[in-house]
């Protein structure tokens, strides 16, 4: 009998330790997803951003450039994903034009005209860049 007793008194323990962590689990699970901020939203309406997102990446697109055929390849990609993904709030006008390349040398030369227009604004950037690879 004396053996029962601390076994019950083992398994109220056992019980009561896993109902109050998940009491504590709850507790603050629920507080947590009320604090988030979603900050999403606000960058994604700011139409500079967009904008010199864009530029960057562009000129990230450049860097990764190793042959004449990789640099058309790859405007093209990143011209067609940037007027796809940014079709609902955005208009993007992106054109470029390759002035110069040449595989044996390893250069090349790109001009660029971008336009981002929305509801609220319209940026526009001309530009040439050099590229070495």
């Amino acid at each position: 009998m004396h053996n029962l007793l601390k076994s019950r008194k083992a398994q109220f323990y056992i019980i009561s330790v896993v109902g109050i962590i998940t009491i504590l689990y709850a507790t603050g699970k629920s507080l947590t997803e009320s604090s988030i901020v979603d900050t999403s939203e606000i960058v994604l309406t700011n139409d500079f951003f967009v904008f010199n997102n864009i530029v960057e990446k562009t000129l990230a697109t450049l860097n990764m450039v190793r042959s004449c055929e990789d640099l058309s390849f790859y405007l093209e990609e990143f011209k067609f994903f940037v007027t796809r993904e940014l079709a609902p709030k955005y208009k993007v006008d992106y054109s470029y034009a390759i002035l110069s390349c040449d595989d044996n040398s390893r250069r090349a030369r790109v001009s660029f005209n971008i336009t981002v227009s929305s509801i609220k604004s319209q940026i526009t950037t001309s530009f040439t860049k050099n590229i070495n690879w």
